[in-house]
């Protein structure tokens, strides 16, 4: 039997024993205890994601005129029908996960599966054997000793991350339903290796085996997949976050010798408006260097308190319109500016809003250098460095520093823009220092000359 066609078995297999299980929810089945996980149910649980996933990328294929017309062609369900599909599984991940819990050991539950799990097992959906998520798990059953069910689990959040659009909602939720149901979520747990080079290894083979889909499948797209998995499986476990970073970097000697000066900051608040450089969802990190130094203050001077106004690809001009009033509503004591300028409304801005801090008596700063990838362009830095100095923005100078670090090539991530762990660490260092002291330098200024 060639492998499509086994795979095409098994497909059938499993969804013919899901309907099954569906209609014999009337009560416990032969052999199933009260109180004790239900396999069967976690199955369906895992399957109902899978298909309503593949629903709605059958959407996206049939919108962008981009994919095989086997692997993403139904011809049973309408767009409504695959739309309504789409939305059950919303519904699905945001149950109780408690009651979801209690209904996988049969016991009294809240949970309906009647509402939002049946319907999706019930469409009659069937995802063909080269679609990405079979292939993934076909890689996985051939390399791991792992259950069908955790394999089927990681499988549907490399399904869902594929797409692109949907990692920073549907994809995390399908992480936090998972992992509130105690299922693997990254190969990690698999005892599978997570560098690049073996990611790249893993793409370019199954770049090959996948069929044409509404998104990128080659070698990179598979390779950047399971950099994304990995580190947002071990950023949802805790396994390495912005409190696991903050806990390493604290034991360092260059922070341990800024804890007592740290400890001495009065009460105040400092507010970051920023780009996806300052944002702990991304993927490229286990965290960023703004919730790393949020979590370092939250242990040894709680007394500082922060807050953080952020937005992917975070212009000046787009955070004058978007973040301006709010921050001067919660009345900061300082202002962090982690923006991108690009265009001349993008300096006016910049200008706008250091002098508009000014004025209130907020004290606002910037680094001179982010190692932004647009930043290359001649005069970009500079200049924005000059508009920031006239507006009475401070500047925190770690351009080179960043540039003489020993890792500064491990620094960009695979996508070519965001940045890694070793930057991330580097900058919650620098943007630490600069806390420590600014204050300084504002004590001596207070206290006259000696």
């Amino acid at each position: 039997m060639n492998r499509t066609v086994s795979g095409l078995v098994q497909i059938l297999g499993i969804s013919c024993a899901l309907v099954a299980l569906v209609y014999s929810q009337g009560g416990t089945p032969a052999g199933a205890r009260i109180g004790q996980t239900d396999p069967s149910r976690l199955a369906q649980l895992v399957e109902a994601n899978v298909i309503a996933t593949h629903a709605y990328q059958v959407l996206l294929a049939k919108r962008s005129g981009k994919s095989d017309a086997v692997c993403y062609q139904t011809r049973k369900l309408s767009d409504g029908e695959l739309e309504a599909l789409a939305e059950h599984q919303g519904k699905l991940l945001k149950s109780d996960i408690a009651a979801v819990k209690t209904w996988v050991r049969h016991g009294q539950s809240s949970f309906d599966p009647a509402q939002d799990l049946e319907p999706i097992l019930r469409a009659g959906l069937t995802v063909p054997a080269n679609a990405p998520v079979n292939v993934f798990g076909d890689y996985l059953r051939e390399r791991t000793k792992a259950d069908s069910l955790h394999i089927r689990a990681i499988a549907n959040l490399y399904q869902t991350v594929l797409e692109v659009e949907r990692d920073g909602d549907r994809l995390q939720e399908e992480f936090a339903f998972y992992i509130g149901l105690g299922l693997p979520v990254y190969v990690g747990q698999l005892n599978l290796p997570g560098s690049d080079g073996a990611m790249l290894a893993v793409g370019q083979q199954l770049a090959a085996q996948t069929c044409v889909s509404p998104f990128e499948t080659n070698a990179a797209a598979w390779q950047i997949a399971g950099r994304k998995i990995w580190n947002w499986g071990e950023k949802n476990l805790h396994i390495r976050d912005e409190k696991v970073l903050a806990s390493e970097l604290l034991s360092e000697p260059d922070v341990k010798i800024l804890l007592p000066r740290l400890r001495e900051l009065p009460a105040q608040r400092i507010a970051v408006i920023g780009h996806s450089f300052t944002m702990g969802l991304h993927w490229s990190s286990p965290s960023s260097f703004v919730p790393i130094v949020i979590d370092i203050f939250r242990r040894e001077n709680p007394r500082v308190e922060f807050k953080q106004f952020a937005a992917g690809g975070l212009t000046a001009s787009r955070a004058k319109q978007r973040f301006y009033q709010s921050v001067l509503d919660w009345k900061p004591d300082k202002v962090l500016l982690v923006v991108m300028t690009r265009t001349d409304e993008d300096y006016d801005a910049l200008k706008q809003l250091g002098e508009g801090f000014g004025a209130s008596g907020i004290k606002t700063s910037m680094f001179d250098e982010l190692h932004d990838p647009e930043s290359v362009k001649p005069g970009t830095v500079e200049r924005a460095v000059k508009v920031a100095r006239a507006a009475g923005i401070e500047i925190i100078e770690v351009g080179n520093t960043l540039s003489a670090a020993p890792d500064r090539a491990k620094f960009v991530c695979l996508d070519g823009i965001h940045m890694t762990e070793p930057y991330h660490r580097l900058m919650a260092k620098e943007w630490l220092k600069f806390l420590v002291s600014a204050q300084e330098a504002k004590q001596k200024v207070a206290s006259g000359p000696p």
